[in-house]
């Protein structure tokens, strides 16, 4: 049913209009916005993906390629093509033709190569680049019951589980097959076979090809065998000790990775969504059978690290946001248009249009408060040390392929007690650092720790304890420091702040890198603020987070050291603290002036009037009204300089817009008393008695206040 033909109508019908258009418009930003976050993701998993399975096949055509090598050997002794006696010349030619080969040898078992000789077994390995000939036999007995890839290599043919290999000291995978010697050649009748051809897959191989693959900053992957065994894994001692994904499963509690080994051990492809406990990120699974040896590549991406526009997405919040505000104001004087008369109906209309405003402002501060969930800019968070030591593996290589020092990894804790801002660019930190240096290889290396933005004169430090543990020497020290950090004050008070410390190591003539030492702490998660004491708090901030970071920067000098790492871009470690300010002691300390204000001012419309009696009543006054307006604007202006003098900002804030928008207000007042008493005949204000301005009064505060809102945060 349609109001009655006229003004009502016109309402009626423009109103309709305004909202179907702003429905419209809010419905196809929210299908762009969720196709392009769906396209995004589906392509960053197919690609992840599509690595995976070709880096699968890579690895499957490799082991094919080598396992075929030692089925032709044992072929040849087998048919008798290639005797005994020329086994070494043949392992010679076989890695001369074939340079890539980490090692192969032929394994004989007791006195099956001469009856006189108990043991043969000449092995070529490839040490420092070179292959080189020699004899296991003369290294261990390979035939004891410890040594198990002989025996499995004698019983049948197949992969073995990687292991520390004492001839060709590295860690191995073992291809074996067995084989017996013609009738002619045996020197001993028996059953069974003559021994085992064994080639070698270095394990640093493996990792040269999955470490090659493009994953993201701190993306990894890692194979594994059909028991569950480690071959490759940015984290070494993984596989040097032997643990298998089952083990790691069990020690982290964590039931999503013993699914991805009961899946992955079995042959099986898939995708798996992880959510880890231990550091909080959120990651994508991806693993495929290598099918030549029953093993398994699998691929950790991480889900932050997906290459999503936040700003974007951000961007299309806000202006859904603003269609879905339209559209609401437009079904709300919809509604009143039915009864354009009442005043009680006009009121309900101009507080309904307010609060939809003031919604919308709320709502677009809570998409600002979500940028503190975001990693910093320019900087890599750190969280787990297979990320690390995967991110690491790129830095490495740049510094061999600029003829840098090999890097020397030094292992750095901070821990945090307390910390207060000095000035709105300056803050005091004080807590304990600790590190760990090696005692081989390094060991004259300097125990010092600096940090570059620290004001030299507030920069204090008191060495706490050194200690030897291990092959490492462990020193930490207490600090107390001002650090200089420039601050954006711009969205003020809806900000989020980082407080980062950086740590470096003044010797710059050694290629020093500062690696978190993660296992220091129970918890790495970052909202379960590791590095920082129970109870810490900044007054007037909410503490949300805390971790470790690498912030690449390029210094564009080698700060007078020739050939210095950072004369590139290098890995500086740095100790985040995300804060976010607490909007409660801000609206007090800020916004509440301005709230008492708008309320003053108000109240000041409300009692204009052009009727003698209530004016007199009230004593409504234009010169009233211009003097309770220019107090009311000088108490502002104070207020305004005083936040001024505070934040020292060198841009506008967005809490000053509010004050600005007050002061329009204070004049747009004046003015409409002014307006009330000096002209004769004017519908918009003398309409019932001013009552346009007043209805308008709030939804246009609430208006210009979302309108500066989206101008900042857009």
């Amino acid at each position: 049913m349609f109001p009655p033909a006229g003004r009502a109508r016109l309402v009626f019908n423009t109103a309709l209009v305004v909202a179907v258009i702003a429905f419209s418009i809010a419905t196809g930003l929210m299908w762009v916005d969720r196709s392009t976050r769906l396209q995004t993701t589906e392509a960053w998993r197919d690609g992840i993906q599509r690595e995976a399975w070709e880096a699968a096949e890579s690895l499957t055509a490799d082991l094919r390629h080598l396992s075929g090598l030692a089925d032709t050997i044992a072929f040849e002794l087998v048919s008798g093509e290639l005797p005994v006696t020329r086994i070494e010349e043949r392992l010679e030619a076989l890695v001369e033709q074939h340079p890539y080969v980490f090692g192969a040898g032929v394994m004989f078992r007791p006195y099956a190569y001469a009856p006189d000789q108990r043991l043969y077994a000449p092995y070529i390995v490839k040490r420092n680049a070179v292959h080189q000939l020699l004899w296991v036999e003369d290294v261990y007995d390979y035939t004891e019951p410890q040594h198990d890839w002989y025996h499995q290599g004698t019983d049948h043919a197949g992969w073995l589980e990687p292991f520390f290999g004492q001839a060709s000291q590295a860690m191995l995978a073992l291809y074996c097959t067995p084989f017996r010697l013609p009738e002619e050649q045996r020197v001993r009748d028996h059953t069974g076979p003559d021994g085992t051809v064994c080639i070698d897959y270095s394990i640093e191989d493996v990792w040269d090809l999955v470490g090659a693959l493009d994953l993201g900053q701190t993306g990894y992957a890692f194979v594994i065998t059909e028991q569950g065994t480690y071959v490759a894994h940015p984290r070494r001692e993984y596989v040097r000790h032997g643990l298998t994904l089952f083990d790691i499963a069990a020690r982290l509690d964590d039931p999503e990775l013993r699914q991805l080994a009961q899946q992955a051990t079995a042959g099986r492809t898939g995708a798996i969504a992880h959510s880890s406990e231990l550091t909080g990120q959120d990651s994508w699974i991806f693993f495929s059978p290598i099918m030549a040896a029953n093993w398994s590549l699998a691929v950790v991406a991480f889900t932050d690290e997906m290459p999503l526009d936040l700003s974007e997405h951000k961007r299309r919040q806000i202006l859904i946001t603003i269609a879905l505000i339209v559209g609401a104001t437009g079904l709300s004087v919809l509604v009143v248009a039915y009864r354009l008369d009442s005043q009680p109906m006009l009121w309900s209309g101009s507080f309904a249009i307010a609060l939809l405003f003031l919604l919308g402002v709320v709502y677009i501060w809570s998409l600002e408060f979500a940028e503190v969930g975001r990693d910093p800019p320019e900087a890599v968070m750190l969280v787990d040390r297979a990320g690390i030591e995967s991110y690491l593996e790129g830095y490495v290589e740049e510094a061999r392929l600029q003829r840098f020092d090999a890097p020397i990894q030094v292992p750095t804790g901070v821990f945090i007690q307390a910390a207060r801002f000095e000035t709105p660019h300056d803050f005091v930190i004080t807590g304990i650092i600790w590190q760990r240096y090696p005692l081989t290889g390094h060991g004259a290396l300097r125990r010092e720790i600096f940090f570059p933005d620290a004001i030299p004169a507030q920069d204090e430090r008191e060495e706490l304890f050194r200690f030897r543990e291990g092959n490492s020497e462990v020193v930490g020290w207490f600090f107390k420091t001002s650090v200089r950090q420039t601050s954006d004050y711009s969205r003020f008070p809806i900000d989020v702040k980082t407080l980062r410390l950086r740590v470096w190591h003044p010797d710059l003539r050694h290629n020093v890198v500062l690696v978190p030492e993660l296992e220091a702490y129970r918890l790495i998660h970052p909202t379960s603020l590791p590095g920082v004491e129970p109870g810490f708090s900044v007054p007037g901030w909410q503490v949300r987070r805390s971790f470790f970071a690498y912030r690449f920067h390029d210094y564009s000098s080698d700060l007078g050291v020739r050939g210095s790492a950072r004369s590139g871009e290098f890995p500086e470690l740095t100790f985040h603290i995300t804060l976010l300010r607490n909007i409660t002691d801000a609206f007090i300390s800020n916004q509440i002036p301005l709230f008492v204000a708008a309320i003053m001012l108000f109240a000041m419309l409300m009692i204009d009037t052009r009727e003698k009696d209530r004016a007199s009543l009230h004593g409504f006054t234009t010169s009233t009204v211009l003097g309770t307006a220019a107090a009311i604007f000088f108490i502002i202006l104070l207020a305004h300089i005083d936040v001024r003098r505070r934040y020292a900002a060198e841009q506008i804030m967005y809490l000053e817009y509010f004050y600005f928008i007050t002061y329009f207000t204070v004049v747009a007042i004046s003015i409409n008393a002014f307006m009330l008493t000096a002209l004769s005949d004017s519908h918009f204000f003398h309409y019932r008695d001013n009552l346009i301005p007043k209805l308008l009064f709030w939804p246009l505060l609430h208006g210009a206040f979302l309108v500066v809102t989206v101008y900042v945060f857009l």
